[in-house]
């Protein structure tokens, strides 16, 4: 595969592969576990539910295992010496098992793009070759930076479940697991996805006369991660309806819009 791939990209081809497949095979494990319970559940009658259901259990672990593989990132030497050419093998291993659910997470989102809107899709898709790129060997350092915005992934998907779900989770747990939300997106997919961009851009500046300095992949990145940042603020600004919406519905009598209370 080298003759095909740039950098240490065929070198962490099996990550890759593997990543995927193991999201995959949780997909199908989750899907297959609710058909059973269609019988005592009704919700599950529903196949779109079982479908974001399943998906939400792969984003939802997911999360979790990437957000705790990259805490080592933040304490290398190496990584935080040189922020644009360093790289380790840990630090492509992370990258690739990334790419590996982004891969995952682009296809899903192209197969049902009817079911859940385009905007998965791009996110998977944008996401895959930031680190695609990560992965041979550019901007290391920032790979855990941005993974960590999958800090408020947990908790959306346990307000779907609240919302779907009615009943299962009580009331002051779901309030408390919005609020939650609403500050980890904010602070980490808003301030510090924005700063985090901004620093970026000027450790690219710096080294723009660097012989290894690639101006196709910061030109990608920077791009990729700029329409990251807008999916995350057009995303933030939907929840703030859905807020505004609830709070309405919880202290008004007058009837709300129900299209508003949906978010992703």
């Amino acid at each position: 595969l080298k003759p095909y791939t740039y950098g240490n990209v065929s070198d962490y081809i099996h990550h890759i592969v593997f990543a995927a497949l193991l999201y995959q095979s949780l997909f199908q494990v989750s899907y297959l576990f609710t058909y059973p319970l269609k019988g005592y559940i009704s919700q599950f009658k529903n196949d779109k539910i079982r479908l974001d259901f399943s998906i939400r259990i792969v984003s939802f672990l997911q999360s979790i295992l990437i957000v705790g593989l990259s805490i080592p990132c933040f304490q290398n030497d190496i990584l935080n010496e040189d922020h644009v050419f360093a790289q380790t093998p840990y630090g492509s291993m992370l990258c690739a098992f990334a790419t590996g659910y982004f891969v995952w997470d682009m296809i899903i989102s192209l197969f049902y793009v009817q079911l859940f809107g385009i905007g998965f899709f791009i996110h998977g898709f944008v996401s895959t070759i930031v680190f695609l790129i990560g992965t041979s060997g550019y901007i290391q350092y920032y790979g855990p930076i941005f993974l960590l915005f999958e800090i408020s992934t947990p908790f959306l998907d346990i307000r779907w479940v609240g919302l779907k779900f009615p009943g299962l989770l009580g009331e002051t747990a779901q309030l408390v697991n919005n609020i939650i939300l609403i500050l980890t997106f904010f602070v980490v997919r808003i301030c510090w996805g924005w700063y985090q961009v901004f620093r970026l851009a000027c450790d690219f500046y710096v080294a723009r006369n660097d012989s290894r300095f690639n101006v196709l992949f910061s030109t990608i990145i920077l791009s990729c991660n700029f329409i990251l940042d807008l999916l995350n603020f057009y995303w933030f600004y939907k929840m703030m309806v859905v807020a505004v919406t609830t709070l309405k519905k919880m202290f008004s009598s007058e009837e709300v819009d129900a299209s508003k209370l949906k978010l992703m």
